[in-house]
C-alpha cells in the first residue's frame, strides 16, 4: 500500500507516485493536523516534523490568550511495526484579564517532555483500515522556564491513542483519532480528558494535498463533562520523498455547538518535516 504523505498523516493509499523517483513511499507525517498518522516511520529511519503556531483565544471568564508555540515531534522506527518517539513544545502565552491585577501577565518555557511509542496493530487491507495504538508519558520533571512551576512535578501524565486511516479511492481517504488522557497518580484521575478527531484528505495533484478536518478536546470536571470542537484546515507540498511543507489554520466552534463553558478563538501555523536514514550513518 503506498501512503499519500502529502496529506499530512490524513491518509490515502494505492497511488503510485510518478513524479517521485524512490524505492520508498513518500514520508508520512502526523503535522500539520490533530489527526495523527496510522503509519510508523520506516525501520532506521529518523524523522522530525517542526513547525510554529500562532493561537489567539477568549475563555468563558473573558481571559484572552495569545500563544506562540514552536512545534518539535522526533520520530525513530524500530520495526515495521514500532516507532520511538518524542515531542516538545516551547511556548510564549500572554494573558489578559478582568480578574488580573498586572496586564498582560504570562508564561514562557518548554512544556513538560513527553516520550512515547506508536505501535501498529494491523495493516490496511481492501476491508480494514491502517490501525495504530499511540501511547505518550509526559514528564513535568522535565520542563523549563514557567512550565515547571506550573505543572504538577510529581505527576507523570499518560496519553493513549487509537488511530486509523483509510483510503477510499486513489486521491481520497479518510482518518479518525480517538484518546484518552490523565496522570499515573494524584486526585486529577487517571482518565479525566481526551480527544476525537475525524479527518478527510484530497490529492490535488503534483505533490500538492489538502485536506479538513473536526476535532474536539474534552474533560471531566466534579463529574462534570465538558468539551470544546474545532474545525481546520490546511495544505501540503512535497519538495522531494523526505521533504514536505505545510500550512493550516483553524477556528473554536464552541459557540455554534453551544457548549457549556463556551470559548472563541482561531489558530494560524506552518511547519516542515523530513526524513533520513539514521541507522546508515550509525554503522
Amino acid at each position: 500500500m503506498k501512503k499519500l504523505s502529502l496529506l499530512a498523516a490524513v491518509l490515502l493509499s494505492n497511488l503510485a507516485w510518478s513524479q517521485i523517483d524512490s524505492t520508498m513511499d513518500p514520508i508520512a507525517t502526523d503535522r500539520p493536523d490533530i489527526t495523527e498518522s496510522a503509519f510508523i516511520t520506516p525501520v532506521g529511519w529518523f524523522q522530525y516534523e517542526g513547525g510554529y503556531q500562532f493561537s489567539n483565544s477568549v475563555d468563558n471568564l473573558s481571559t484572552k490568550t495569545n500563544r506562540h508555540q514552536i512545534e518539535e515531534v522526533l520520530r525513530f522506527g524500530l520495526t515495521e511495526r514500532f516507532e520511538v518517539r518524542a515531542v516538545i513544545n516551547a511556548n510564549t502565552e500572554a494573558y489578559t484579564s478582568p480578574t488580573i491585577f498586572i496586564n498582560p501577565a504570562g508564561v514562557r518555557g518548554i512544556d513538560p517532555v513527553t516520550v512515547g511509542f506508536k505501535y501498529n496493530l494491523a495493516k490496511e487491507n481492501d476491508r480494514m483500515p491502517q490501525t495504530t495504538w499511540l501511547s505518550h508519558l509526559s514528564f513535568p520533571q522535565v520542563a523549563f522556564g514557567d512550565y515547571r512551576a506550573v505543572t504538577q512535578v510529581n505527576t507523570v501524565f499518560h496519553e493513549q491513542r487509537l488511530m486509523m486511516e483509510k483510503g477510499i479511492t486513489d486521491r481520497f481517504g479518510l482518518a479518525t483519532n480517538i484518546g484518552v488522557a490523565g496522570t499515573m497518580s494524584g486526585s486529577n484521575g487517571f482518565i479525566n480528558e481526551g480527544m476525537f478527531s475525524f479527518a478527510a484528505g484530497y490529492d490535488l495533484g503534483n505533490n500538492w494535498g489538502m485536506y479538513a478536518e473536526y476535532f474536539m478536546d474534552w474533560q471531566l470536571i466534579s463529574g462534570q463533562f465538558f468539551y470544546t470542537p474545532y474545525v481546520d484546515g490546511g495544505i501540503t507540498k512535497l519538495l522531494s520523498n523526505d521533504l514536505q511543507l505545510d500550512i493550516y489554520a483553524g477556528y473554536d466552534l464552541s459557540n455554534t455547538f453551544g457548549t457549556r463553558l463556551p470559548s472563541t478563538g482561531w489558530f494560524i501555523g506552518t511547519g516542515v518535516s523530513y526524513r533520513l536514514p539514521l541507522a546508515h550513518y550509525l554503522r
